[in-house]
């Protein structure tokens, strides 16, 4: 940042041009114009800066702010999150414990026993079943999945979730390998629940399914339907791909 020149320098600086003899009092007014006019632009351009300062404070500060407040939302978020997953923490093993009760009782074959087992199913909440045996079958535990899944179809069977369920038993077969028993249940989707929405996904998996098992001419008898019937769908598109490549 530059520095004034004082009066005293100036008045120096002019005695010695008089001294010279090379200078009049005119050139002396107007190198004294000169200078003032530089030390106004001098003081302008610190007044420009200073402004520019400020306000680049005054960002800075705004923004700690907005992020100070964004990271609180996100840790209060975080909380709300860690509570309910605590929650679902404790829940599960209590329904876990039920249905390990209702396992025991059906490996039992007397019949009075068998209807105390039918009464402990349907005291168990329909939705929580469905979720520990969908949950199974994320975490990959595909055998106690189809008997959760295998357990709510048939206690459940006229629930909103029950075409679900039967479309994911056939999913825990297919990843178990196990085409055949995959075919039956998908076709069990179509046979059961025509009206619901998991029909275009079981006529491309039970199409899979038949392909696994040599049976392209039965496989692209769904494919097609498929195509035909639900043509917009993502899995008309994949039947396409399919048949192209079968037919090839």
């Amino acid at each position: 940042m530059a520095t004034k020149i004082s009066k005293a320098g100036f008045f120096f600086l002019a005695f010695l041009i008089l001294l010279s003899g090379c200078a009049t009092r005119w050139q002396i007014d107007g190198l004294k114009r000169e200078l003032q006019e530089s030390n106004q632009r001098l003081e302008d351009r610190t007044a420009q800066l200073d402004s520019l300062l400020r306000e680049q404070m005054e960002l800075t500060n705004r923004l700690r702010a907005d992020l100070a407040s964004t990271l609180g939302g996100m840790d209060e978020r975080m909380g709300i999150v860690e509570s309910k997953l605590e929650d679902l923490g404790h829940r599960f093993p209590e329904l876990y414990q039920k249905i390990d009760l209702v396992k025991q009782q059906v490996s039992k074959k007397d019949t009075g026993k068998a209807s105390d087992t039918s009464k402990a199913l349907i005291n168990v909440d329909p939705k929580q079943l469905y979720d520990a045996a969908y949950l199974d079958l994320t975490k990959g535990k595909y055998d106690l999945a189809i008997t959760g899944f295998s357990n709510y179809l048939k206690y459940f069977p006229e629930t909103e979730q029950a075409d679900n369920a039967q479309y994911w038993l056939g999913e825990c077969y297919y990843a178990k390998k196990n085409y055949t028993r995959a075919a039956i249940e998908f076709h069990k989707v179509l046979e059961n629940y025509s009206t619901g929405d998991k029909v275009p996904s079981a006529l491309y998996k039970l199409g899979l399914s038949l392909l696994e098992l040599k049976s392209a001419g039965e496989a692209n008898k769904y494919f097609e339907e498929l195509i035909n019937n639900y043509p917009n769908t993502q899995e008309a598109k994949l039947a396409k791909e399919k048949l192209k490549k079968t037919k090839s």
